[in-house]
């Protein structure tokens, strides 16, 4: 009794006088202390007040963030609901606390505790509180999108521990471990309203708008053609340290266009404040507009080291002509990625040769001993071909002199075809059966046109037809959610701290669950064990070498034909509306978090605006993205 008495004292001393973690980082420690005043990269004399106005092309038709059909709103759940912690983008591996003040996680990674701020409010002034939490994660499990089901699905329990204190017990691995990145991924979940959603079906919810907790809330929706937010009055976090010197803005516009070429112009004519542009020929010969010439309009560009958005077409896996691979890889020799580099894009654009691309989690040339050993474990189930490439050289894409002669790559193409029993009668590549070798192709950006036609112009000669389907958005989006496609452009970006969200990228159950995150339907073992072996990393070494592995296997299995990516950032603004910080090249610029309006009140000399708007424009454009 004794000896039971005194464990439990000394527990109960040992938590009273624990240090209650301000941030957590997976690697190493937190960059800030405890204490800190505000982050590096934003300006905390910044000016309050005035509109800031965005724009995107598309539509939208609900404001519900977690609406699982649909396209949703833009914006909503970043401005709108505040997480319980907050990810600094100066250390992809590091959280800090928001609404969750203080947060624990055990030693062998089986259990976070999370301790609220007690100032952490809703819009509606109802105080969030470890019910809210509790009832977020069994909300989103049971109703929410894939990817919450399945982060949520490996919690074990959640104990309510006091009115703002939760503990999140987690599951184990099948090897008898807990995944040391899951305790990060359920830590920025942004908490509910159990009050308002308790008995509610969250698919009722459309745009009858329910109370977040963040900077902003929605004050004005024009369905489909815009949305307006304005800040939230008494917001409870406007002094917190994670949040000082960000959300300036009194409101935020969002206007949607139709086409590219009328979002173009609606910017060039003043109707909203900056512009990222993605064409490189439009970069060139498109911004001879007065405004611009006048000092009205200023333009950047300038190229960077961080990740990227990749371009592919991706193959939906489910479909049987794509199941050998040498017909995937046939497929993607036929695509001449210099020539439209060249005739398109000015030559702007790289070839896609990682899934990491730009970063240093991108794999190169051979091999390395740790990578060898995993994929020598695993040789027998992988083709010889494959991996003879895999480990010898890495991936390396198709290439041309950008000249339009692709007889080599066609020729290679060619014979993989023939090989893979599809052989040329009448012109038409035909199996066994007499079937011919057709592939639909959905997309649904216009601007990608010439490349879809390019492509289907190089199948032609290797006796491929490639029919070209252009979707509306709303289209697009069912039947890609419900896998009713055979190949679509599919564009993708890998943060710098890949972890459990791998694992859904490549698990083969999720390969069956509509509106999942393996888009491509994709049921191979290897890739799943490969991401649950990245997710499960310990070390930052562990971590790059198994993130290599991953991309080294899956580039070279051809899941997709590879096109391209952009590491070159191009902006240009409206001078007098928009001020930013002097740009830290790790964290890039985000306006909408950091930036003000210049003529609220005069800018500090420390920033880039109206009197000084070249001051600081090449660390600015490195950084972009």
């Amino acid at each position: 009794m004794f000896r039971f008495l005194f464990t439990l004292i000394t527990a109960c001393f040992l938590t009273l006088n624990a240090e209650k973690a301000h941030g957590i980082a997976r690697f190493g420690k937190p960059l800030y202390p405890q204490g800190f005043s505000n982050f590096s990269y934003v300006n905390v004399n910044a000016p309050k007040g005035g509109t800031l106005r965005l724009s995107t092309v598309g539509t939208f038709d609900t404001a519900n963030p977690h609406a699982i059909k649909g396209s949703k709103a833009e914006g909503v759940i970043a401005l709108c609901f505040d997480a319980l912690s907050y990810r600094n983008p100066e250390e992809p591996f590091t959280l800090y606390g928001l609404i969750a003040e203080s947060i624990d996680i055990s030693a062998d990674n089986s259990q976070v505790t999370f301790e609220l701020n007690p100032n952490a409010k809703f819009h509606d002034g109802h105080a969030i509180t470890a019910e809210d939490v509790k009832f977020t994660y069994e909300y989103l499990r049971e109703q929410g999108a894939p990817v919450y089901r399945n982060y949520y699905g490996k919690i074990e329990k959640i104990e309510i521990l006091g009115p703002l204190s939760v503990r999140v017990t987690l599951k184990k691995e099948e090897d008898g471990t807990y995944n040391a990145e899951l305790p990060f991924s359920i830590s920025i979940m942004r908490p509910l309203p159990k009050h308002i959603l308790e008995g509610k079906e969250l698919a009722s919810f459309n745009f009858d708008i329910y109370v977040g907790s963040g900077a902003y809330k929605i004050e004005k929706i024009d369905q489909g053609r815009s949305i307006t937010y304005v800040k939230a009055p008494n917001y409870w976090a406007e002094n917190l340290n994670v949040t000082k010197g960000m959300n300036n803005f009194e409101r935020i516009r969002i206007d949607y266009y139709k086409t590219s070429q009328a979002h173009f112009q609606g910017f060039t004519a003043g109707e909203f404040d900056a512009y990222f542009e993605t064409n490189p020929s439009n970069w060139e010969t498109g911004y001879d507009f007065p405004a611009l010439k006048d000092g009205k309009v200023t333009k950047v560009d300038g190229t960077h080291q961080k990740s990227v958005l990749v371009r592919s077409f991706l193959y939906n896996m489910k479909r049987p002509i794509f199941a050998d691979w040498r017909v995937r890889k046939a497929l993607a020799m036929a695509f001449d990625f210099d020539t439209l580099n060249k005739m398109i894009f000015s030559g702007s654009m790289q070839p896609m040769d990682s899934l990491f691309a730009n970063t240093y989690l991108a794999h190169k040339g051979a091999a390395s001993e740790v990578e060898l050993k995993t994929l020598e474990a695993l040789k027998a189930k992988i083709p010889a071909e494959l991996y003879e490439t895999m480990t010898k050289t890495g991936f390396v894409p198709a290439r041309t002199k950008g000249d339009g002669d692709q007889r080599t790559n066609l020729e290679i193409a060619g014979k993989l075809l023939d090989d893979a029993g599809w052989k040329v009668v009448k012109g038409m590549r035909t199996n066994s059966k007499g079937e011919p070798l057709k592939v639909e192709l959905m997309y649904k950006d216009t601007k990608l046109e010439k490349i879809t036609l390019a492509l289907k112009e190089s199948l032609r000669k290797l006796g491929v037809e490639l029919v070209i389907r252009v979707m509306d958005n709303a289209q697009y989006e069912t039947r890609v959610d419900d896998r009713d496609f055979d190949m679509i452009i599919h564009a993708c970006a890998n943060s710098l701290s890949p972890g459990v969200e791998q694992v859904f990228y490549y698990s083969q159950k999720m390969a069956d669950t509509k509106g999942s995150s393996n888009y491509g339907g994709l049921k191979d073992p290897i890739a799943e064990q490969l991401a649950i072996s990245l997710a499960d990393a310990k070390t930052p070494e562990e971590l790059t070498e198994r993130a290599h592995t991953l991309d080294r296997y899956l580039m070279n299995m051809y899941y997709f034909i590879p096109m391209f990516y952009d590491n070159t950032s191009r902006f240009a603004y409206w001078v007098n509306n928009i001020a930013f910080p002097e740009v830290n090249p790790k964290v890039g610029t985000n306006v909408m978090a950091y930036g003000w309006k210049p003529e609220v009140a005069a800018a500090p000399t420390t920033a880039c605006a109206t009197d000084g708007i070249f001051c600081r424009i090449k660390s600015f454009v490195k950084s972009l993205f």
